[in-house]
This record gives C-alpha cells, sequence and structure tokens, in this order.
C-alpha cells in the first residue's frame, strides 16, 4: 500500500461517518415553528403547527399554534388554543399567554373596533385570571378608557383608582357616593369658584345671597365666604346632576341668612354643599 493510501482511508472513513450522522439528524418540527415564530413568519409557521397536533395533541403545541394566531391577530382562536393548551397542562407560562392576547383583543376591540362591551368582557375575564404576581393595573387603566369612553364617568373614575393604586382616594369616592344615595339633605352645586379664586374646602360655611336685579338670571343666587364672593349657586343644566337642586328650586327657601356647607368635589367638577 502506497504511503498515502492510509490518508485516503481516513478521508474515506470520515467522509462515510459525515453522510451517515448528516442522514440521520433532523431538526425537530417543532423547533422549525419556533424559529418561524421568533422570525415572524407566522403564516408559514400555522400549517405546520396543525400538521404536528393531528400526531402530537400536547399543551406546547397547542400553545406554539395560540402565539401564532395571536401575532396573525387571530385573537378568539387564539385564545381556543391557549384554552386547549390549559385544558392539557395548568402551565403558568400559557396562562400569561393567554391573559396577554385577551388584552390585546380588548384593546383592539375598543379601538378601533369601537365594541366597548366586547372590550370588556375580555378584560374581566382577563382579570378573573390573572395571578396574584402580575401588576393588574395595564387592564384596570384600560377598563376605565373604555367605560369613560362609554359615558360611565363614575365607574371609569374607580377603575382609574385601581389602576394608580390610589385606594385612599377610591375609598373616599365610595364614600361620597354612598351619602349622595342615601343622603336627605338639600345639596347645592357651587360654579365658578375658579374664576373667583376660591379653593373648595370642606367645612366652610358660606352665605347665599339672592341676586333677583342680576341681568343674566333672576334666580341667581351668589355664594359669600365671610365678604368675598366665590361663586353662585348652579342653575344651569350644564352644571347640574340628579343629586342636586338648583338655584330656581331652592330660592322659595333662601332668606337674609342662609347659608350652607361644603362638603367635598365630586368628580373634579361638582362643589357640593349642603344648605343649612
Amino acid at each position: 500500500m502506497k504511503n498515502n493510501d492510509y490518508l485516503q482511508k481516513d478521508l474515506k472513513d470520515k467522509i462515510d461517518r459525515d453522510n451517515t450522522y448528516q442522514s440521520t439528524f433532523k431538526v425537530s418540527q417543532t423547533s422549525k415553528i419556533e424559529y418561524l415564530i421568533n422570525e415572524g413568519s407566522y403564516d408559514e409557521a400555522l400549517p405546520l403547527i396543525d400538521k404536528i397536533i393531528v400526531n402530537e395533541d400536547n399543551y406546547n403545541n397547542w400553545n406554539l399554534k395560540g402565539i401564532i394566531l395571536e401575532n396573525l391577530s387571530e385573537y378568539e382562536k387564539a385564545v381556543e388554543s391557549f384554552n386547549r393548551a390549559l385544558a392539557l397542562n395548568k402551565d403558568s407560562e400559557v396562562l400569561l399567554n393567554k391573559i396577554n392576547c385577551l388584552y390585546k383583543w380588548a384593546k383592539v376591540s375598543y379601538f378601533p373596533d369601537l365594541k366597548y362591551d366586547l372590550a370588556l368582557r375580555l378584560i374581566d375575564d382577563a382579570l378573573e385570571i390573572i395571578p396574584e404576581s402580575e401588576d393588574p393595573s395595564e387592564f384596570y387603566f384600560l377598563k376605565a378608557e373604555v367605560l369613560e369612553s362609554m359615558g360611565e364617568r363614575i365607574e371609569s373614575r374607580k377603575n382609574y383608582f385601581i389602576a394608580y393604586k390610589e385606594f385612599d382616594k377610591l375609598n373616599e369616592f365610595q364614600r361620597q357616593l354612598d351619602y349622595l344615595e342615601s343622603t336627605t339633605d338639600l345639596l347645592i352645586n357651587i360654579t365658578g369658584s375658579y374664576y373667583h379664586n376660591y379653593t373648595p374646602n370642606p367645612g366652610d360655611i358660606v352665605k347665599l345671597v339672592g341676586e333677583p336685579e342680576n341681568e343674566h338670571d333672576s334666580d341667581a343666587i351668589a355664594v359669600y365666604l365671610d365678604s368675598d364672593k366665590i361663586g353662585y349657586v348652579a342653575n344651569s343644566e350644564y352644571t347640574l346632576f340628579d343629586k342636586v337642586k338648583s338655584a330656581s328650586k331652592i330660592k322659595p327657601e333662601i332668606d337674609g341668612d342662609c347659608k350652607a356647607e361644603i362638603l367635598f368635589v365630586y368628580l373634579d367638577e361638582y362643589v357640593i354643599a349642603k344648605v343649612i
């Protein structure tokens, strides 16, 4: 045998080994799908995961399908896939994937779709299952925005307080609501305090003085703190709500010594006082 015959034989053996290795090694389909997901090739990944699920009905594959569908904006089908995964395995990562999908779906339902009822339902679905270890603030903030768009100012405000973790303000607001709902006190709203440089202070005692000669409103009732005018008793549909009385309604009860006590500012807009 020639000297280089050994080298040729060693090289042939190495090539044979390499070819054998290459012929037996295969990239798993799941790894390929994960690669496609990372590359953003969701349309290509979807038929592959569907094919795999036929033979491998496990939670990981359903989770991957949910991720693919979510990125294709097929939110309803994505949630169904995450639910299937969770039915097979209560995996915490899958649960978070479902929660995040519900949030995205709710956000799109709110805007641009303007499907407010659907958005609220999706947010509530997410809040019911979100783990205590996760911060739900974004969900409450989105819920507050949806409710605000629906004209639900009270519930919107509550959710803003929760979103910002302002629980003391939430409790105070609830106290105001309970009072307004149950009181028999004669209540008024004082307007114009901003223009008269008055900052409402709960407990202030103010005097109510009729202005029958007022050129804008003969039922006008001015409000004074000491000798300073701080505003007027609300007498317009734009400054009233169903828990307070207008200047026209209380005018018959106003005499030279009628007073009111400032109670609180409601919804950052209404300076509520009770006639005493």
